[in-house]
């Protein structure tokens, strides 16, 4: 059986019928999903808007796998209410699963590299709310112009920092490997116990599958435009 992990979807509105179709598509080839948290974009729209939308037709699928919800600084619990068990099984800070005499554990991200919007906490909703929408639509308009330079560029020095926090504040034991969202950039790096999940988003997709027999971890990555 694969486990599909993934990260930083940031759903939200207007829905997006090929981001849909794509994510139908491999979670529906999965036995059991994670999301590594950025479910949906709580600063984009509100979570009631969300379960209301179009996206909730994934909901099933998620229940089906058992998903495991990863909270993320986009989707922070306190955005949440108890409807996030329409899509997941199991929602938690952190999660850990041991395969092969490894343990895996997943976090979002957002404690070993502070995001602005925690940082920020005296800015209210509706400002980051503006922010957000000029930083997808920058992104997006970045991506679609310049493809995987942008994310290169943008998002991969992000995963140097994680590393260096991990290592400094986890201090990870040899059969330790820590699975981050929050980067954008998709990277396997064992040798330093450090698995990015990328991220499902402006029509460019990296996500993970892990065998749950061998632990084998794959990355993929495709456009889906």
């Amino acid at each position: 059986m694969n486990i599909l992990v993934f990260s930083d979807t940031h759903l939200y509105l207007p829905f997006d019928q090929k981001k849909f179709n794509f994510l139908k598509k491999i979670i529906s080839e999965s036995g059991q999903v994670i999301i590594n948290g950025d479910f949906f974009d709580g600063y984009m729209n509100k979570f009631d808007e969300f379960c209301k939308s179009s996206w909730n037709k994934l909901f099933p699928l998620l229940k089906d796998r058992k998903t495991v919800y990863i909270y993320g600084n986009h989707d922070q619990k306190k955005f949440i209410d108890k409807r996030v068990n329409l899509f997941s099984e199991i929602r938690e800070e952190r999660y850990r699963i041991k395969i092969n005499k490894k343990n895996y554990i997943f976090e979002h991200g957002h404690k070993t590299r502070p995001a602005h919007d925690i940082m920020f906490t005296n800015i209210n909703w509706q400002i980051k709310h503006i922010g957000m929408i000029l930083v997808h639509f920058i992104r997006n308009f970045l991506v679609n112009t310049f493809g995987n330079l942008t994310i290169l560029l943008l998002f991969k020095p992000r995963n140097k920092i994680s590393k260096k926090m991990i290592d400094k504040f986890y201090k990870p034991q040899e059969n330790e490997v820590y699975f981050i969202g929050h980067n954008h950039f998709g990277e396997i790096d064992l040798k330093n116990h450090f698995v990015s999940t990328g991220a499902i988003l402006h029509g460019f997709a990296q996500y993970l599958t892990i065998n749950s027999t061998s632990g084998k971890i794959t990355l993929h990555e495709e456009w889906y435009k």
